[in-house]
């Protein structure tokens, strides 16, 4: 299919990943860590950026969730400039050079600059099977709604017709999120929205609420999807009851919606109208062969749009999703440059 140039376009926190590999759990440990999770640096993780940039082992790549998924996006469609990545840095070297890592990628950036707060960044400590993030939004924490309003971004939204939202950007900016969500309702155009992180749905349940009724994917692992009963009280963790409420939520819209939870050994589940649930099993990967868990949920994302947007079958995304996201953890940090050329025959 012959994608139109800016068809996919993506609201993320553009970070620097700062990551490592370390034998055990004492960095863990001092800094209050958890072996497997993701939350927002806070004063006591100001001396971690120094320590991780001083370890021998230290890997910079361009990061944040959705700008990860979207150059896996363009990995696997190839032809430059297909998806769109929004959200600000600062003006410094560092965010030049973010910017030119995505673009060498082929994907296209439109990011609101900020002269308040360097570019953010995010420490990745490997252990194992486990990551654990800490992000330092830096720039990215002050993106704001009025970047709806200028004139290239106007023309940049008219041309997409799927936009994609992390729990992350949600944090930052919720009236930009809710902005863009009406709008893809009053204009027939598909909104999708990933929780990212446990903290996401603790903090954020007045926003979620305000933009839940627009959403037509909503992508999310086990554990998020268990925060998301909990916050509302649902008073259960049976996952199959869980996406199944999520899916029968209140729409604005007619256009059944689509609840996707992912997990890293069982089965990914589909929702959809009707109580229809799918089941996709996950291909077990040699535990010598995984280099780096990290990344591995932003490149499920980013192969299911990549083929969602050229209107493939359901069966064929998911498909290319976990190919996608098996292929990542292979190398360490979401390198494009480290992944084989994307073979549709592979799936």
């Amino acid at each position: 299919m012959d994608l139109p140039e800016g068809i996919l376009m993506g609201f993320g926190n553009p970070l620097l990943d700062i990551t490592c590999t370390v034998e055990d759990n004492v960095i863990l440990e001092k800094y209050g860590l958890e072996a497997n999770a993701a939350i927002i640096a806070d004063e006591k993780h100001d001396a971690l950026f120094d320590e991780l940039m001083n370890m021998e082992n230290v890997i910079y790549s361009a990061g944040g969730a959705c700008q990860n998924s979207m150059r896996i996006f363009q990995w696997i469609v190839q032809t430059p400039f297909r998806a769109v990545f929004i959200g600000s840095v600062g003006k410094d070297k560092l965010g030049d050079r973010i910017e030119k890592r995505a673009r060498s990628d082929g994907l296209l950036t439109l990011y609101q600059l900020k002269e308040e707060l360097p570019t953010g960044s995010c420490a990745v400590i490997i252990n194992g099977p486990n990551r654990s993030l800490v992000a330092n939004l830096g720039a990215a924490s002050l993106f704001s709604d009025d970047w709806i309003d200028e004139d290239d971004n106007i023309c940049a939204m008219d041309r997409a017709e799927y936009f994609y939202f992390t729990g992350f950007f949600l944090a930052v900016c919720p009236p930009a999120v809710e902005r863009v969500a009406r709008m893809c309702c009053e204009t027939n155009r598909i909104m999708i929205l990933n929780f990212s992180a446990v903290f996401v749905l603790q903090m954020q349940k007045e926003a979620l609420g305000n933009i839940l009724q627009y959403v037509d994917i909503i992508i999310c692992n086990k554990e998020e999807a268990i925060a998301f009963s909990d916050t509302n009280d649902w008073k259960t963790k049976n996952i199959f009851e869980i996406g199944s409420r999520l899916q029968q939520m209140p729409k604005e819209n007619v256009r059944p919606r689509l609840v996707m939870i992912t997990d890293a050994v069982c089965p990914v589940l589909i929702f959809q109208d009707n109580d229809r649930v799918l089941e996709y099993p996950v291909p077990p990967v040699k535990q010598g062969e995984i280099f780096d868990t990290n990344g591995c949920g932003d490149a499920f994302v980013g192969g299911f749009l990549a083929m969602y947007v050229q209107r493939m079958p359901l069966d064929y995304c998911i498909r290319t999703g976990i190919f996608a996201s098996q292929q990542v953890l292979h190398v360490v940090g979401v390198q494009i440059d480290k992944l084989p050329k994307f073979s549709e025959k592979c799936i």
